[in-house]
């Protein structure tokens, strides 16, 4: 049951643990990265990305260390002590003769309160709660991967936005050549533009080195490390394509968020740590038979023995009061921090619908051009100088990135409303 913990936070497909999170790690690096040494074109998805950056071995062995190590206190509070065995001799020489005793005792300790049981509950609470806590660290995981991804598309598509405006400025300077071979312009709007152009260059230069640092933090985490030759690219869309779900919908799956189901079922555990501490009134019971041996005697003695702890001072009073005081800590501060998770979620939610419907007519790659194909006619046809042109480009630019801030805010705003959720909120 709890082996498949390990594929929560996974997107639908992926199947890590055994071996079998390395084959598939393997399998997508050769089918989407067949030629990664050399081919600039190379494109990964959100979902290829996650796979491998969930599924790596290391990664998986990890959390399967945790289950392990959290199954081994079951094994533990259910397994019975050993029996003991004891062997005694006295010999006298009081009498005529010497007399030689050998006593062979098999003691075995009996729980009678249901100590064994209860401690058996309270680990496998704590099992529950080591499974919930991987879910949380793999939602966390999940969470950091997706803002570096979508913090390299956004570099990637602000690299296309300065490419557009470079190509715009190279198609204005074969123009102003020509007029300037005409006689209509002087050398200086050519020069203004070049010095325009230089600048442009390295913004450009400045953004590529930013998308290639994000693009190496990307493929370090998930797992592939680059060796010099091109990046691979990523595709997909800045802007979440769907709205978030109802916020009366996301206020009820806050609760189910694995970080507080953790804390809550943590909590259980001390209840049952403090029930196991009530039962001082009934100690285990030690129970051994055995044989006494007696040389030149008249026969060999059955022995029989049985031993409990009297509870007149160690009453676990210590442990009662620390299991509820733990078990108190803990719901104070599942209630404190499920009312602050929702009261993000609200807030998380207006702003992502505001920036929705704010990025939505703003979005239209018409709307930017406009501006610039009015200038270019305009400049053409003398009615503006170079100096009312380049601001024409620079406004287009300036108006594209900013929408395309507006994009990646409104997609990290979705990831951590996933995060908090505990799933995808489309």
């Amino acid at each position: 049951m709890y082996r498949r913990l390990l594929n929560r936070g996974a997107p639908q497909g992926s199947r890590p643990g055994r071996g079998v999170g390395h084959a598939l790690g393997l399998l997508i690096l050769f089918t989407t990265l067949p030629a990664w040494a050399g081919t600039p074109t190379t494109m990964l998805s959100e979902q290829e990305v996650l796979r491998l950056g969930l599924n790596r071995p290391e990664i998986v062995q990890q959390l399967q260390s945790s289950l392990d190590l959290a199954e081994s206190d079951i094994v533990e509070a259910r397994t019975w002590e050993n029996p003991e065995l004891s062997f005694d001799q006295e010999s006298s020489d009081d009498g005529p003769e010497d007399i030689t005793e050998r006593s062979y005792m098999l003691s075995q300790k009996l729980s009678l309160s249901g100590q064994r049981a209860i401690k058996t509950k309270a680990a496998r609470q704590r099992l529950d709660v080591v499974g919930q806590e991987i879910s949380q660290w793999q939602l966390e995981r999940t969470a950091d991967i997706r803002q570096k991804f979508y913090a390299v598309l956004y570099q990637q598509q602000l690299h296309d936005i300065f490419a557009k405006w470079r190509s715009g400025m190279d198609a204005m300077e074969v123009v102003m050549e020509k007029r300037m071979e005409a006689g209509d312009i002087s050398g200086y709007d050519l020069d203004r533009l070049k010095r325009e152009q230089s600048f442009v260059r390295a913004s450009q230069r400045q953004a590529h080195a930013e998308h290639d640092r994000l693009t190496q933090e990307l493929l370090t985490i998930i797992g592939l490390v680059g060796d010099g030759t091109p990046l691979p690219g990523v595709n997909g869309s800045l802007l979440p394509q769907t709205p978030a779900l109802p916020l009366e919908d996301l206020l009820e799956r806050v609760a189910r968020q694995p970080g507080l189901v953790a804390m809550d079922l943590q909590s259980k555990a001390h209840g049952s740590d403090e029930r196991l501490a009530k039962r001082w009134w009934l100690s285990d019971l030690t129970l051994g038979v055995g044989v006494r041996e007696v040389d030149k005697g008249e026969g060999d003695a059955l022995l029989l023995q049985m031993s409990m702890p009297i509870p007149i001072f160690d009453r676990n009073t210590a442990a009662q009061q620390r299991a509820r005081a733990s078990q108190r800590q803990l719901q104070s501060k599942h209630r404190q921090a499920l009312e602050e998770r929702k009261g993000m979620v609200r807030g998380l939610w207006n702003q992502a619908s505001e920036l929705t419907a704010t990025i939505q007519p703003l979005a239209s790659e018409e709307s930017c051009l406009a501006l610039v194909r009015t200038a270019e006619v305009a400049y053409q046809a003398g009615e503006i100088g170079v100096l009312e042109i380049i601001d024409a480009y620079r406004s287009s630019f300036e108006n594209r990135a900013q929408i395309l801030s507006l994009m990646r805010q409104a997609r990290m705003v979705r990831i951590e409303l996933d995060l908090i959720t505990g799933g995808n909120t489309q």
